[in-house]
This record gives C-alpha cells, structure tokens and sequence, in this order.
C-alpha cells in the first residue's frame, strides 16, 4: 500500500501526463499564438465564466463541511481571496472575471444568460454531487488536478492575451491572479491529501474523481473549432 505522501507524488506525476490537462489544450494554444479569434475568445469565456460565478459557493460550501479546524481556517482564507481577493491584494475572482469580460466585448446579460454546453453543465453538476458525496477531504484532495493545473493554463492565457490581443494588464488581472492563488490553493490540497488519504479506498475514490474532473474542466475549453 502506498502512503499518503507517495500517493500524492504519483498522482502529481500522472497528472501532468494526462491528455486532458488544460495546459496542453488546443484552444490555450491558439490563444498563445494569435491564431484564436475574438469570437472564439468570447464563446470560451463564456463557458468559462459559469463556473467562475458558483465558486465562491462551492468555497463556502467546501469550508463548511470541513471537520478540521486548522484546516478549515485555511479554507476559510480560499473563501476570502476567492470573494474579496485578500491574499493576492486584488479583487474577487468574480468580479475579475466579469472584467475581463466586459473588456473583450461581453455584456452581463450574456454572461447570466448563455446557453450552456453539455460540458459546462455536466461540470457544474459533478461539483456540486461530490461536494455532498464524497469526503470533504477527498473534495479538497481533486483540487490538486484542479487548481492544481489552472495557475500554468492562467499564466498561458494572460500572456497570449496579452501579447497577440494588445489587452490591458488590468483587463487580463483575473488570470495573472490565479497564476498565483491557485498554487498557494494547490498547495493546500496536497497537505489535506497527505493528511488523509492513507487507506487503498480513498486513496482510489480521490483518483478516479481527480481525473473525471480533469476531463470535464478540459472538455468546457473545446468550443467550436478546438474541440479535439
């Protein structure tokens, strides 16, 4: 059997050479080379947006559920950086979305009223069943092929958006952010994981989850014309 901290190395390992991670997606590629257009952007951030809207939710939720106090003070700092940006001295991750957004042209109507892909809408609904299924601490242990994989795709993204589509810094802040916060966040879910993962049976619940969420994170990014 292997124990917690082992587990963890390997699913980091594995993690990394998953197809499906972000990083490695078609439509982040494009936008680091210019060849995305504008439209696509807009099409991608709108999926992109629904679940940005229901995270501080789910962080509070995930918070509340935590039987650990030590811990649950940790989470408790997610939630505020999430609603009001304290670790990072920005703004709510929302609001930052909203932002950007609006600086590529969407309105809050689109934004509050799109049409969800079946990729989007399975995603949202996964979130929220193993937030009421599973452990809490197997919860906060697939962060780490969530977040855990966000902050590198975010640093990307910002960074094509900021080179090939002459953005603003302060327009792209909502990806420069999560750059930084989700390492801190991915981090955290490493030491939940090396806590509590010690038996064969989570330690397999956590990475099959790790991976079924993975897909579908990647499967909400293949919009028309990046959807391979």
């Amino acid at each position: 059997m292997a124990t917690s901290k082992e587990f963890v190395a390997q699913l980091k390992k594995d993690i990394q050479a998953f197809p499906k991670i972000r990083i490695k997606h078609p439509f982040l590629k494009a936008v680091c080379d210019g060849s995305a257009t504008m439209e696509q952007i807009r099409a991608w951030a709108i999926q992109d947006y629904q679940f940005r809207a229901v995270v501080p939710r789910i962080c509070m939720l995930r918070y509340l559920a935590c039987t650990d106090p030590e811990i649950g003070q940790k989470l408790w700092g997610v939630v505020e950086e999430e609603t009001r940006g304290m670790d990072t001295g920005s703004a709510g991750h929302n609001e930052l979305a909203i932002r950007f957004a609006n600086a590529i042209g969407l309105t809050k109507d689109q934004l509050e009223n799109a049409v969800l892909r079946p990729s989007t809408a399975a995603h949202l609904y996964y979130v929220e069943l193993i937030i009421h299924t599973l452990p809490w601490f197997v919860v906060m242990s697939i962060q780490i092929g969530a977040e855990g994989t966000f902050g590198p795709a975010a640093a990307a993204i910002g960074n094509g958006l900021l080179k090939n589509y002459k953005m603003d810094a302060n327009d792209v802040r909502f990806f420069t952010v999560h750059s930084e916060a989700d390492e801190d966040h991915s981090s955290l879910a490493e030491e939940i994981a090396v806590k509590y993962l010690h038996s064969p049976a989570l330690q397999e619940q956590t990475y099959k989850a790790t991976f079924r969420r993975m897909e579908l994170l990647y499967d909400i990014w293949s919009i028309d014309g990046y959807d391979k």
